[in-house]
């Protein structure tokens, strides 16, 4: 059942000297699919940039989140302890392709909402684009 929620998601980008931290505040769907993923889904606004995107939080069993976003900007990263993953990145600017390494993973959401906590660097031919870390908190609206 896809019921509303509150979502509290908190972005920090680490550059070596500086760190930006975002913090959004929004109302989320939150279900559990057919495959046991927790997803977490949410409308991009003006606000992120992102207008007209949806963003999708896939928490699989295994703790690999993936998140898809669809719409206006395409992409799709996942986030797995261990792994690293080449994904597909779209923004206003182009289409890339990065690698994705997670330094870790923090999974405490259950059907009842909860918390998640992953920080990953993102590269491109080697050369790292961003350090980032994303808190996501999840309670019934």
């Amino acid at each position: 059942m896809k019921e509303q929620w509150i979502m509290t998601l908190r972005s920090i980008q680490h550059d070596g000297t500086e760190t930006t931290e975002t913090e959004l505040n929004t109302q989320a769907e939150f279900y559990q699919d057919q495959n046991g993923d927790l997803v977490i889904a949410y409308d991009e606004s003006e606000t992120t940039g992102m207008e007209g995107s949806r963003m999708n939080l896939r928490i699989s069993p295994d703790n690999m989140v993936s998140v898809i976003r669809t719409g206006t900007f395409q992409t799709h990263l996942v986030v797995q302890t261990g792994v690293k993953h080449f994904c597909h990145y779209e923004t206003p600017f182009g289409e890339i392709a990065v690698g994705i390494t997670a330094k870790w993973l923090r999974n405490q959401m259950t059907a009842e909402g909860g918390h998640l906590e992953m920080r990953y660097i993102v590269d491109a031919n080697s050369t790292l684009l961003s350090d980032n870390e994303i808190i996501v908190d999840l309670k019934r609206l």
